[in-house]
Parts: C-alpha cells; structure tokens; sequence
C-alpha cells in the first residue's frame, strides 16, 4: 500500500507543501535507514516528517488534516528492560512489523527511541484520536492515549552527535486500524468533546478569558517543598516507582501543580511548573535532563485551562 508523509524544515515550519511518496512500506523503510546513517548535529538541524495528509494550499494544524497516512509511529524514552532492547521489543510487539530508530536524547545507559507502524489502510481524520486511544492501549500505554495533535511530526532518524544511535526493523504484521478501534472502544470525555470541536481560534479566546480571572498574586513560595500547589501524594507515587512510568507520572504531577494554582485562582506559568518539576526531577534521578519539561508543561497547563 502507498506511503504518504508530510516534511517539514523544522517545529517553527508550518508549510504542508513538501510530502513524499512511496510504493509501500518496505520503499519507506529503505529511506529512513537511509537518513538514518546521516550525520547531524543536533535535533534542531534535523527536520520532520508526518502521517497526516492536508487539504490543499493550507498550513500545519488540525482542522486542516484529512487523514493519517497508512503508517504511525511511536515515540517511547522510559522503556525499562534488561537484555538486549530489540529482544524486549519483539517480546512485546513482535506479532506486528515495525521500524525502531533512536532519537537524539538516546544514550547508552537510557535509550530513548521511536517505533514506525505500517497500517494496512489510510486513518480518516475523524477516527484519528480513536486510533491513537486504541493503539496505545493495544501496546501497553507506551505514550499519552489522548491526543490532541492532529498533525503530530516526528524528526527523521540520523546520526546525532553524542546520542547513542541505531536502527533495527522486526517483521510481522501490519497494523490494522479498525481492528484495534473495534478491540478497544473509545469515548470522548464530555467535559472535551464540546471545547475541541470549537474552532481553533474561540478555543484560545476562552483560555484567555479564563486566565484574566486569575488574579491571586499573593502566594510564595521557595521550592516545590513548600509550595501549595504541588501534589504531595503524587510525588510519594513518582518516587515509589521502579520500572516505567516516570514521564507518565512526571505529567500528572504537572497536571495537578497547574490544576491547584487554577482552582486558587493563582496565575501559574509554564516556567513556575517547570522549576517546581525540574527540581523534583534532580533530586530523583535527573530522567528530565534531556527531555522538553517547558513543553509539556505548556501542555499541562493547557489541558487544564480547557478542562476547567
């Protein structure tokens, strides 16, 4: 089956003219070991591609995604094993075929990768947020099970500079969209379903809205010991886990340090949460150290601001 991708020159770039096509999956796989044995620098050199597919002369955002591609991928940086990683993957998915390159946070003692899916169909842009529910839940919750970006880009594979890079492939089956749809059944949060369909545009005017009533300046506060709004029992939780889970749990702490300062009516920052985070982060292991703590704390805030 034919192969579509979107590519872009960087996470600023949002022009949806550059795409590629491939006669199937295999012509794919061939390219991505091809850019994976490029040298790059760093991940700010390096561009992206996408499964989504845009209606004509339009820019990267959701309401202009018409589909997924026939292929997804999957990026994974807490998998814990012991052995040899494409062991431990085949253990886990090895009934299905995939690509796995390393990302340019791998390292040697932590190796931080992507999982490439060929689908045995196109993902129609309704269906896009059931399918990711779905294929989370079919993998083992690998990532975030709601997503909210439609148009979601990942950087090619290559040879960064000071990542511990590879690339391997696993043979098997392709992933059948509808198949994992029918398996795990899927429905919208309420609270969600009416926000997201809004228009882009009124869904940022609301979250504006609500963050000029927050107006409660008085609160201080000196480390995320002594701050109102973190999250005791969660930490308890981040710091009892040994296995997977740290990013998941990581997010869920942020989720609440911004749900807090809300409900008190306090205006949190993206920079406010990330401190508080990253100085948990250094105390239990440094496992944010290379990873885009802002960034999902932007997001975290985000949800709560839509959710509230």
């Amino acid at each position: 089956m034919e192969i579509s991708l979107t590519l872009f020159n960087s996470i600023f770039d949002n022009k949806t003219t550059q795409k590629l096509t491939f006669k199937d999956f295999n012509s794919f796989e061939k390219a991505l070991y091809g850019l994976a044995q490029r040298r790059i620098k760093s991940k700010n050199d390096a561009p992206l591609m996408s499964p989504a597919c845009y209606k004509p002369d339009t820019t990267r955002k959701n309401d202009n995604v018409t589909m997924w591609s026939s292929w997804c991928a999957v990026d994974v940086d807490d998998f814990k094993f012991e052995g040899d990683l494409y062991g431990n993957l085949r253990a886990r998915f090895g009934n299905y075929m995939f690509v796995c390159y390393s990302t340019a946070s791998s390292t040697q003692s932590f190796p931080k990768f992507r999982l490439v899916f060929p689908l045995t169909k196109n993902v129609p842009a309704e269906k896009i947020r059931h399918f990711w529910f779905a294929l989370q839940t079919e993998l083992g919750d690998l990532g975030d099970k709601q997503t909210k970006d439609l148009s979601r880009m990942y950087y090619i594979p290559a040879k960064y500079d000071n990542a511990f890079n590879f690339i391997f492939s696993n043979s098997g089956n392709y992933i059948d969209p509808d198949m994992v749809m029918n398996k795990h059944p899927y429905r919208e949060k309420s609270g969600n379903n009416f926000f997201d369909r809004l228009p882009e545009d009124m869904q940022r005017e609301i979250i504006e809205h609500r963050k000029s009533k927050l107006d409660n300046t008085n609160v201080n506060w000196s480390s995320y010991r002594n701050c109102p709004f973190f999250p005791k029992q969660l930490e308890k939780e981040y710091r009892m886990i040994t296995n997977t889970g740290w990013y998941h749990k990581m997010y869920q702490i942020m989720v609440a340090i911004a749900g807090n300062a809300v409900k008190n009516k306090y205006p949190i920052t993206v920079q406010e949460i990330t401190s508080l985070c990253r100085e948990l982060d250094v105390e239990t292991g440094n496992w944010y150290k290379s990873r885009p703590l802002e960034k999902e704390a932007d997001r975290a805030l985000e949800y709560v601001y839509k959710n509230i």
